[in-house]
């Protein structure tokens, strides 16, 4: 028996050893990833219509799949869901924080149900619990908590309203992710504060948001008359429909709360352009894909073999044949080989937004459970980097983001005491600069207390009294990256065990690249990643130590000079040189690789070539016995059978056949 895809049934029982699985994990990974992409987004545009329609597309696509591989229990899940996308977006159900939260809960058992095909081949997951909670939403229909707030009667209040010149102020200043409503509370008629009970209701609104407009006048609220015992107000506030109502109803003599969201003229033309800009980028995923996935494997096959042919060119290159024959040939070489190279880097390619969509959620869920209010920036998804090095920087950056949150950013209350927005920032950002790419994360927070710091490395013998007196203040943050280390008083699910942040940097450094810390109390922390654009290829400099050839990875290096020894100045029996106002240590490069050198000193040669190299912030000089030039490299992984060499990173292959060994700047520094 067929089914309407043409598969076999019978032979979609054979889980184990199903061609089509690849593919529903590939394409599961994607709906999953649009799912909590618009998700997010209808958290702060409820109303539009357009991204519920993108995510019942996704939900659709994947039940379809799910019930193909005949996966009932991830049939069901996605079909339960299917059914609350679709009376969102027929207006039957309108979208709250709670309504939010089952939305993502199901995102998260239909990744955790995925994750179990994947070791398990089945999808035996325990859903009971969230399937009922599912299905009683699911037959109420409606939100109750907003339908309360508009009964017959206070849909019949008149609300404030702005004209054109309010309506342009709100729009300049308002933030991204505010809305605007139009707030009417009514007051017990019976009291006896009236006024007081008003002034309690403009503080409260002031504290949920912006009061922009109100009646009466927050200034002089005191003096005058309410009509009808009535409230209105203009607030710009980040906070749900439900949020507002509970805070206002919780005071004192008042009976009732009238909320409507206010639709700016000039927001209504922006609605439009941002639902044509989902029209052409998120439903295109599923209508209009022209993107072609290629297993990671074949690219690694292909990468060694445009490797080779750099090698063989630049052998070639070597022979040095006088023959005219011999020279066209190399010339088209050359074009064809860097065509080939850039088509394949291209190809190894991806926009790093692939891993920063997964960020959003996670800062959200954070931000709730820590009872913080945080604004979380997303800058240059569009950056392209190796896929190899985006795979392994997923867990890195959600390390130093879970920091940011929960260590970083200081509660409400804290950050309104001390004069801040009760909202904390956290920025990641990604750009290019030259060769490299740059990852920054920082945040508004209370900042890196150095004083707190050092004195926790002390306790814990990481350095000495007397190294830490030697330590610029750079050096000093950099003792967060080591293991067991933190300045957390209180240990959360998040952070505080000093776990983690040597991870990070080992890590970082594993891919060739560097990270930085800035930090000031008080203002707020940033970390600064840079790494290579690709693993495989690079530009180094080729330089002879020993009689022997050796390559340096040319974005390690600072500069090249030729020193006198007379230049050579001893800083506590070590030789340096000062080179700009800078002192930098010099170390022997055969003394690094453990190269028997007898007596013959390099500093005792009158001229000498350096190589300055940069690592974690440090620059050191490296002397070599010469400067031979620069190209590209093919980087080999040393044999399993040669284990950790020290000082060695890799190795590659140069024009003459032979091999050159790739110095690890980080170990040398």
């Amino acid at each position: 028996m067929f089914n309407l895809l043409g598969i076999c049934e019978e032979d979609l029982k054979l889980v184990d050893n199903n061609e089509y699985l690849d593919m529903f994990f590939a394409e599961s990974e994607e709906y999953i990833m649009v799912l909590n992409d618009n998700i997010l987004k209808l958290e702060n545009k409820p109303d539009d219509t357009e991204m519920v329609n993108s995510m019942f597309r996704a939900a659709h696509s994947l039940k379809g799949m799910s019930a193909t591989m005949q996966f009932d229990n991830l049939t069901e899940l996605t079909h339960k869901l299917e059914n609350l996308m679709d009376l969102i977006r027929n207006n039957k159900l309108k979208v709250n924080t709670e309504i939010i939260d089952l939305l993502f809960a199901g995102i998260d058992y239909i990744e955790e149900t995925v994750k179990q095909i994947k070791e398990n081949g089945n999808d035996e997951i325990e859903l009971k619990d969230y399937l009922e909670k599912l299905e009683t939403v699911l037959n109420n229909e409606t939100n109750e908590m907003i339908a309360k707030t508009k009964d017959k009667e206070t849909e019949s209040w008149n609300y404030l309203t702005l004209d054109d010149e309010e309506i342009y102020t709100v729009k300049e200043n308002k933030k991204d992710f505010d809305t605007v409503y139009a707030v009417n509370v009514r007051l017990n008629k019976e009291t006896q504060f009236k006024q007081v009970r008003a002034s309690m209701v403009l503080k409260e609104a002031s504290e949920l948001g912006y009061v922009f407009k109100s009646e009466p006048d927050i200034e002089n609220v005191e003096e005058v008359k309410l009509q009808e015992n009535l409230v209105r107000i203009i607030l710009v506030s980040k906070q749900d429909q439900e949020k507002i109502v509970k805070e206002l109803k919780s005071i004192s003599d008042v009976t009732e709360v009238g909320i409507d969201r206010m639709k700016l003229e000039a927001e209504q033309n922006e609605d439009n352009k941002e639902k044509q800009k989902n029209n052409n980028n998120v439903s295109s995923k599923f209508e209009i894909s022209s993107s072609v996935r290629v297993d990671i494997g074949k690219l690694d096959n292909l990468m060694n073999m445009i490797g080779e042919l750099l090698i063989n060119k630049t052998r070639l290159e070597a022979l040095n044949i006088e023959s005219d024959g011999f020279k066209d040939v190399l010339p088209q070489l050359d074009r064809v080989t860097m065509d080939l190279h850039h088509t394949v880097m291209k190809i190894r390619m991806e926009p790093i937004g692939v891993m920063f969509n997964r960020f959003p959620r996670m800062v959200r869920d954070l931000s709730k459970d820590s009872q913080k209010e945080i604004d979380f920036i997303m800058e240059g998804k569009e950056t392209e980097l190796d896929r190899s090095i985006i795979d392994e920087l997923g867990d890195p950056l959600t390390h130093l983001l879970r920091n940011a949150v929960d260590h970083g950013i200081e509660k409400p209350e804290v950050r309104y005491k001390n004069g801040k927005d009760k909202s904390g920032k956290v920025t990641l950002k990604a750009y290019q600069k030259g060769s490299e790419i740059i990852i920054d994360i920082e945040d508004d927070g209370a900042g890196i207390e150095l004083d707190k710091l050092t004195k926790k490395a002390l306790e814990k013998e990481i350095v000495t009294q007397t190294e830490l007196e030697e330590m610029d203040r750079e050096k000093k943050l950099q003792l967060v990256f080591e293991p067991g280390l933190s300045t957390n008083e209180e240990v959360s699910n998040v952070s505080g065990r000093g776990v983690g942040m040597d991870v990070v940097k080992r890590t970082i450094e594993s891919l060739d690249g560097n990270i930085h810390i800035k930090s000031e109390k008080g203002v707020g922390t940033k970390f600064v990643i840079s790494l290579p654009l690709t693993l495989a290829i690079q530009d180094a400099l080729m330089v002879k130590i020993d009689h022997e050839v050796f390559a340096i990875p040319l974005n390690s290096i600072s500069e090249t000079l030729i020193i006198k020894s007379k230049e050579i100045k001893q800083v506590k029996s070590n030789d340096v040189i000062v080179l700009r106002d800078q002192t930098i240590p010099l170390i022997d490069s055969r003394r690094s690789l453990n190269i028997e050198v007898g007596d013959d000193s390099y500093t005792d040669k009158e001229e000498m070539s350096v190589v300055i190299v940069k690592s974690s912030g440090k620059e050191v000089g490296l002397i070599v016995d010469d400067l031979l030039y620069q190209q590209e490299i093919v980087i080999k992984s040393l044999s399993e059978y040669l284990g950790n060499v020290h000082n060695i990173s890799g190795a590659t292959i140069i024009g003459d056949g032979e091999v050159a060994l790739i110095l690890d700047v980080r170990d040398i520094a």
